[in-house]
């Protein structure tokens, strides 16, 4: 990741937005955005009351697993071109199974550095859900990119931010299992070819962003199938987001 001017992907609505590379420069500003809209409105953060203004740890949680998640160097955001105002994001990860004996990066970092019961739960819930589809034997590969957390500032919503940054983590990704841009990439990642890019899509918005990236879902799972403190999880989301789509864009 470089530490600022991010690399340039594309420009949107005549050169008013532009997608770059998400930089330790920009990362704390990319981070707010998830304050402002995904920790508020995502439909798992409601059912684990992540969006409680009492639950400022939970957001602290999620904040530190996104930041550690950047430095990947695979996230992607959505910048005003003449303010340089960062208004969407896409936090993305590189995946693949661990050495024997350790935990794959969401458990290790679920086990070790999250406080919050919260956050707890909400990372118990993209564990389950992921576990569910072993996506590598399915599609026999090693490596893929899991689009994490996608987030646009209610501000800026309907200009179709988050399905473009959608299409950029796919070309960026095609790239890596090309051998090619891997010069902002961490070290450790760059021997890797992720074949894929995964993702949980938790509400109607981001499931339509899919199905206009071509993204393939693999399994549904109903928010009925889910508690916290008792209460299942789609008696606290709104109604119209009934379930989770986990999906892939296979190359």
């Amino acid at each position: 990741m470089r530490m600022e001017n991010g690399r340039l992907w594309g420009t949107l609505h005549d050169g008013k937005f532009e997608v770059r590379s998400v930089t330790h420069s920009d990362l704390e500003e990319a981070l707010d955005v998830l304050d402002g809209s995904f920790f508020l409105n995502e439909s798992v953060c409601v059912a684990c009351e992540i969006n409680l203004p009492e639950n400022r740890q939970a957001r602290l949680d999620l904040r530190e697993l996104c930041r550690k998640t950047a430095l990947d160097g695979v996230s992607l955001l959505v910048k005003e071109a003449d303010t340089g105002r960062v208004v969407s994001v896409s936090f993305n990860k590189i995946q693949y199974a661990p050495p024997p004996g350790e935990d794959h990066f969401f458990l290790k970092f679920r086990n070790e550095e999250v406080k919050s019961p919260q956050a707890r739960r909400l990372m118990d819930f993209m564990i389950e859900v992921d576990g569910r589809i072993d996506v590598c034997a399915m599609f026999n590969m090693v490596c893929f990119c899991e689009l994490m957390f996608l987030a646009t500032l209610p501000s800026h919503e309907r200009l179709g931010l988050g399905r473009s940054l959608s299409q950029f983590t796919i070309e960026l990704t095609k790239e890596l299992a090309e051998g090619k841009g891997l010069e902002d990439i961490d070290d450790k990642l760059r021997s890797k070819r992720p074949a894929a890019v995964t993702a949980l899509w938790t509400s109607r918005f981001s499931q339509k962003v899919g199905k206009a990236t071509d993204f393939k879902v693999i399994n549904t799972v109903s928010y009925s199938e889910f508690e916290y403190k008792g209460k299942r999880f789609d008696e606290r989301i709104n109604l119209i987001h009934k379930f989770c789509e986990h999906v892939i864009y296979k190359f």
